[in-house]
């Protein structure tokens, strides 16, 4: 996560809410010698993060904001997209309720989906065709994650299913 978050152009926030209260663990697979293992790391390495900020909803803006979205949304979502609005940032997201949402509410608020945001890494990083299928499916395997047929480059997540 850390290099991805360092390559990428972006400033990556979040809400402490998402942080301390939605993130139940953050996994990282390991070589142990005896193949690859899982380290559980608290939600709470979130706020040591170098290239992560967490960010309170702090102003009337951002907390009426917060009550127009979780009117709709869960409460980390409805932060992470109040906090957006308020700041004029982006929303990295795959959840399809979420992305409609913003575009009805904050037509102005920029989203980015996961395949999107891997497909820059991996050519900012010129990582090997190896290195980024390993990647994948370690959030296919991970997070249970896999795109969405119409999501934004769908075709060049699939093409490394020869390697997963």
């Amino acid at each position: 996560m850390e290099e991805i978050l360092r390559i990428l152009p972006f400033r990556f926030a979040t809400s402490r809410l998402v942080a301390t209260k939605e993130v139940l663990a953050i996994a990282r697979d390991t070589d142990a010698g005896t193949g690859m293992e899982r380290e559980v790391i608290p939600p709470t390495a979130l706020e040591t993060a170098e290239n992560l900020t967490l960010l309170d909803l702090s102003t009337e803006q951002e907390l009426a904001g917060f009550v127009r979205f979780a009117a709709h949304l869960d409460d980390g979502e409805a932060s992470v997209c109040a906090l957006a609005l308020s700041q004029g940032g982006g929303v990295a997201t795959d959840d399809l309720k979420a992305l409609r949402v913003l575009r009805q509410e904050a037509p102005e608020v920029f989203t980015f989906q996961t395949p999107e945001l891997l497909h820059d890494w991996a050519h900012l990083s010129k990582a090997s065709a190896p290195v980024v299928a390993r990647v994948l499916r370690s959030i296919e395997r991970r997070a249970r994650f896999r795109p969405r047929r119409n999501a934004p480059r769908f075709d060049w997540w699939s093409s490394f299913q020869d390697i997963l």
